[in-house]
């Protein structure tokens, strides 16, 4: 189970960092049709709106038609930049999107309203939950407007009471406004259960949200056998089986009702047949009129078989499961054919579901999956996650209540708890990370709150800066984004020099690297820790470092290079080197090599290599510990 587990998570990370973008990382490849804003700095007859052409194409006088559909907006940035650059001399250029295409302002509207789904936002100012609503047609009559709730793409839940607001009152929305690939949750005001049994008036009972089993009991006229056992099924699964004289004297904990459970009073002599499950339109007891099938009891109950949606049937006599019959449009009638008897239990469950992902996958949106699929399943059919998904702070959204999961326990550390089984109507929610990371030669390494228009240079000041500037390498810091890795000079920006800078991104991760280093001990005026440029050999080593001392045995020099965790000696004659220009004796330096010259007071070479190797390795060490 490990072994499959560890799969699951490398095949995840390799399609959440590889699949590509999409709407949830708010990167957009342009598209024929889009309107753009292209401002060329002080050319205003190079400036303005363009609509990208039916070829894929946008035209700008001086370079004429330039590419640009499939690119992103930094992309056709670099690219005219480039084109004008044989006319201009360093033009400056930024190209915008007037307005965000649809796939990108989307937002799910669930539960009691008129037309559930995927709904995209209008452009021209903010949206606000009850904005959304209306985009979904409006609130259903068995709304519930004091408790609709907004889950957010960042991870906020937020409960708002609308019906103060229809009311004519103030409420505070600004923290309900909406931004894309939020979920709005109207839950319903009413419930609608099956009761069926020894209850004087069986049948449909629409109860309030919340309503409890002895409740529901009333509604139906209440309990006619003292001796009747109540059981609750859900989703065809039986959930509680309680003797009803228990329930009446209140030694049994409030069990609160969902929509579609069946209760069942439940006595030795049932004159009939029960017919229960979420497939079935008219659950409840049916009485038995001579010989009655299964598909005739199916056919009481309201029961249809559709192509695309099989049903699975499971007949229950005397508390076991005696026969399960998978039923579509195709199924023999033969199979149904079966004669039932009086106190069979017939459970119709469907055998596929509809599960909801929302948040920073490659393929957020609506899935149908078998009965039994689970998270894991759900997560694959949306093609893993992003590296910025928030897999510890997930969502699971059940009928308005939501419950926090720890995807990462899942799949880190194998707890297959949390890959809980799903159910239809389920929404998964993966909140963005909103948090960028700032590590290496920095003064306060660690995580930092996203802030929009944040560039790179503005996050590694946030971290206190650098630790030191000849410590750190600002010509080579990487800025790590969706498995991509770019390398940023920010070294002409520290000098005052105008230059671009990146803007950051939620999930960023931003790595100052420490110079490359190299080590010189022994004879010399000023042995340590020196920094290494390209082209340094040994020479220009040892001259950095003061030269060597009165006593140096410079044919006994020594340079150690650490090779797969193993040292390897090289030896040399520096007095040929410098006295006869025999530079194959000097050669370069690589960071993390360390040059060792011998005094005279230490003429055995075995030792003095000796020496060296073990100083070489104690650095390698402990320079090990120090980065980990």
């Amino acid at each position: 189970m490990k072994r499959w587990m560890w799969a699951m998570l490398l095949v995840g990370w390799v399609i959440g960092w590889g699949a590509g973008q999409s709407p949830e990382t708010e990167v957009y490849r342009l598209a024929p049709g889009d309107l753009i804003t292209i401002t060329v700095l002080g050319e205003p007859q190079l400036s303005g709106d363009q609509i990208i052409a039916p070829d894929g194409t946008v035209r700008l006088p001086l370079i004429g038609a330039i590419p640009a559909a499939g690119l992103t907006l930094d992309e056709l940035t670099n690219r005219l930049t480039q084109a004008l650059q044989r006319f201009l001399r360093d033009p400056k250029v930024t190209v915008t999107l007037r307005q965000l295409p649809p796939m990108f302002r989307r937002v799910y509207v669930l539960g009691a309203v008129k037309t559930p789904g995927v709904h995209v936002l209008p452009t021209g100012g903010p949206m606000t939950v009850m904005d959304a609503i209306a985009l979904a047609g409006g609130f259903a009559d068995s709304a519930d407007l004091e408790r609709v709730r907004l889950f957010g793409r960042d991870g906020r839940v937020i409960t708002v009471n609308l019906k103060e607001l229809q009311k004519g009152g103030n409420l505070p929305l600004d923290s309900a406004v909406l931004q894309p690939g939020d979920l709005v949750w109207v839950p319903p005001a009413f419930v609608q259960v099956s009761v069926a049994g020894a209850v004087n008036s069986p049948g449909f009972h629409l109860v309030p949200t919340q309503t409890t089993l002895i409740d529901v009991l009333a509604r139906a006229g209440g309990v006619k056998d003292p001796t009747a056992v109540i059981r609750v099924f859900r989703n065809g699964v039986e959930l509680l089986s309680v003797p009803w004289q228990q329930l009446n004297e209140g030694n049994v904990l409030p069990f609160t009702m969902q929509e579609g459970d069946t209760v069942l009073a439940s006595v030795k002599e049932i004159t009939g047949i029960v017919v229960i499950g979420a497939g079935v339109s008219r659950p409840g007891l049916f009485n038995l009129v001579g010989r009655v099938t299964v598909l005739g009891a199916l056919s009481m109950a309201g029961v249809r078989a559709e192509p695309d949606r099989p049903l699975r049937l499971r007949l229950l006599r005397n508390g076991k499961e005696i026969a399960q019959v998978q039923w579509n449009a195709t199924t023999p009638v033969q199979e149904l054919g079966m004669e039932l008897q009086s106190g069979d239990i017939l459970v119709v469950d469907p055998m596929v579901i509809k599960a909801t992902i929302v948040g920073p996958v490659p393929r957020p949106g609506s899935y149908e999956l078998p009965t039994g699929s689970r998270i894991t399943d759900l997560l694959a059919k949306a093609g893993g996650w992003l590296s910025n998904a928030d897999l510890q702070n997930a969502l699971l959204v059940r009928k308005g209540e939501s419950r926090p999961l720890d995807l990462l326990q899942l799949f880190w550390e194998a707890q297959v708890d949390n890959d809980l089984e799903l159910q239809d109507g389920d929404v998964l929610l993966l909140p963005a990370v909103r948090k960028i990371w700032v590590v290496g030669a920095v003064q306060r390494p660690g995580t930092l709150d996203f802030q929009p228009r944040m560039t790179v240079l503005d996050a590694i000041n946030a971290a206190g800066g650098v630790r030191d500037l000849e410590e750190a390498d600002l010509s080579a810091v990487r800025l790590l984004r969706s498995g991509e890795t770019q390398v940023l000079n920010l070294e002409a920006s520290l000098k005052g020099a105008l230059v671009p800078l990146e803007v950051v991104k939620p999930g960023d991760i931003i790595i100052v690297p420490e110079r490359a280093k190299a080590y010189i001990f022994g004879a010399v005026a000023r042995p340590g820790i020196m920094r290494v440029k390209p082209d340094d050999t040994v020479l220009t080593l040892l001259s950095a470092v003061g030269g060597p001392t009165n006593d140096a045995r410079l044919d006994q020099a020594i340079l150690i290079r650490l090779i797969q965790g193993k040292p390897v000696i090289i030896k040399m004659d520096l007095n040929k080197a410098i006295k006869e220009g025999d530079f194959r004796q000097a050669p370069p330096v690589q960071p993390g090599d360390l040059l060792y010259i011998p005094s005279r007071r230490r003429t055995n070479l075995l030792s003095t290599i000796g020496s060296a190797v073990g100083l070489a390795t104690s650095i390698a060490t402990a320079a090990y510990y120090l980065t980990r």
